[in-house]
C-alpha cells in the first residue's frame, strides 16, 4: 500500500514550479503555410475573327468550369478531413516530445525527459503512443489518423510515498500543461492546478476528479487508488 504524500511539500512544490527554472520560455511560433492558386487571364492584343473569339471563349469557359470543380472537390475533401479529426492539440507526437523535453531542461530536471522518439502504434480508430518517463510516471497519447496530430495526452503517475516522487508527478503535470500550450505564462501553471483543487491542503489524490479549460485546451485530473493520478490535456472542442 502506498504511503500518503506529506502535506508539507505543497508549498515547496509551487515554488519549484514557478521559480525553479525558466518555465515560461516560449517555443518558436509555429506557422501554417497555405498554398494559394492564382490564374492569369491574358488579353488579346489584336481583334480576331468571330469564330476564333468564340472558340477561345468556349475554351476559357470550360477551363473556368474545371477550375471551379477542382476547388469544390478540394473543399469537400477538407470538410471530410475535418469530420475525421475528432480533436487536435495542433502538434505531432515528435513536436510534443521536443516541447516536453525543452521544458524539462528549463527546470533543470532532465530525468523527466522523454528520452527517445515516441513509437506510434496503429489502432483501429486512432493510433497511440506510450512511454515510461520514470518507474512511477508514464505518458500516453492518442493520434488522429487523418493528419497525424496528437488528439490528447495523459500523464499517469503513482508515487512511492516520498516527497521526491510526489513532486515529480506534479512537475510532470506542469510540463504537460506548458508543452501543449507554449504561450501560457509559467505563473499560470499553479493556477491551472489550483483550479482543479489538487494543490489544496489535505486533498485526497485517490478521489480527485476535476477539470478546467484554458485557451481552448481542457485539462483534467482523475485519482484512483489502484492506478494513481491521471492528468490529461485535450482539445476543449473534443467531446
Amino acid at each position: 500500500m502506498k504511503k500518503p504524500i506529506q502535506k508539507k511539500w505543497w508549498f515547496w512544490l509551487i515554488v519549484v514550479i514557478i521559480v525553479g527554472g525558466i518555465f515560461g520560455n516560449k517555443d518558436e511560433d509555429r506557422t501554417e503555410k497555405e498554398e494559394v492558386a492564382t490564374t492569369k487571364v491574358s488579353t488579346l492584343a489584336e481583334t480576331k475573327p468571330e469564330t476564333v473569339v468564340a472558340e477561345k471563349s468556349a475554351t476559357k469557359t470550360e477551363e473556368v468550369k474545371v477550375a471551379k470543380e477542382n476547388v469544390k472537390q478540394q473543399e469537400e475533401k477538407k470538410e471530410e478531413k475535418k469530420v475525421e479529426i475528432l480533436g487536435s492539440l495542433d502538434m505531432t507526437p515528435e513536436e510534443f516530445r521536443k516541447s516536453f523535453n525543452k521544458r524539462a531542461m528549463e527546470i533543470g530536471n532532465p530525468k523527466l525527459k522523454i528520452g527517445k522518439k515516441l513509437e506510434v502504434q496503429t489502432g483501429a480508430v486512432q493510433d497511440v503512443f506510450q512511454y515510461m518517463i520514470t518507474d512511477y510516471i508514464g505518458i500516453t497519447g492518442s493520434i488522429n489518423k487523418a493528419d497525424g496530430s496528437v488528439r490528447d495526452v495523459t500523464m499517469i503517475g503513482q508515487g512511492d510515498g516520498t516527497v521526491t516522487s510526489g513532486a515529480d508527478i506534479v512537475l510532470a503535470m506542469g510540463l504537460v500543461i506548458l508543452s501543449v500550450n507554449p504561450d501560457l505564462p509559467a505563473s499560470s501553471v499553479a493556477n491551472v492546478l489550483s483550479d482543479m483543487n489538487i494543490l489544496d491542503e489535505g486533498v485526497d489524490w485517490s478521489t480527485v476528479d476535476e477539470s478546467t479549460e484554458i485557451d481552448g485546451i481542457r485539462y483534467s485530473v482523475l485519482g484512483s487508488e489502484t492506478i494513481g493520478i491521471m492528468f490529461s490535456a485535450s482539445d476543449a472542442k473534443d467531446k
